[in-house]
């Protein structure tokens, strides 16, 4: 009973007006773009972040020494739950040139411990780049975000274009009823 409810607007019928086709065929068409662009957009932005992740991947490793306690507790990695903090540390770069700058380092290591240090191209400490999990991971959820946009934004093209398609209906109601009205307000 459900679906022949939800597909009358498909069945003949001689009082279906021409309003109610091109509804018919907007939702047709925002169930057909959706199922085409929200796996196209979900899969390039998964694509796309993947890449942008595995190119920050690019990281040198090298070894470095603690110069101070590192902070047991950090406000920051308390809240995004990431391990590190930072500090303090020195190490020789490929010039064979001592360097010190702050690095993230695990919390609570104490000082003169050796620790890896992730570099960038300059030479300049960063994050250690993401594991293939995390990559995956994230990629996938902004992958299903960006499906999930897609289609809110597909929806909402389709709803403004049924508020239209009613309007456009009212304002034919309106006119053919100002041309009947008369005649079956008349007293006889």
């Amino acid at each position: 009973m459900k679906t022949r409810k939800w597909l009358w607007r498909w069945r003949k019928n001689p009082l279906k007006r021409r309003s109610d086709r091109v509804e018919a065929w907007v939702g047709l068409a925002a169930v057909a773009a959706m199922a085409v662009s929200a796996p196209v957009a979900g899969a390039s932005a998964s694509d796309a972040l993947g890449d942008n992740l595995r190119e920050s991947s690019h990281l040198t490793r090298t070894k470095a020494v603690l110069l101070e306690d590192a902070p047991t507790t950090d406000s920051f990695a308390t809240v995004t739950g990431d391990p590190r903090v930072p500090a303090k540390v020195r190490w020789e770069s490929a010039d064979g040139h001592s360097r010190t700058a702050r690095a993230p380092v695990e919390a609570g290591t104490p000082a003169r411990e050796n620790v890896t240090v992730w570099l960038d191209s300059r030479g300049v400490p960063r994050q250690p780049p993401p594991g293939t999990t995390e990559i995956r991971g994230e990629s996938a959820a902004a992958g299903s975000a960006a499906a999930v946009a897609t289609c809110f934004v597909i929806a909402g093209g389709c709803w403004l274009s049924r508020r239209r398609i009613d309007a456009t209906r009212d304002k034919e109601w309106e006119r053919e009823w100002a041309a009947v009205g008369p005649w079956w307000s008349r007293s006889e």
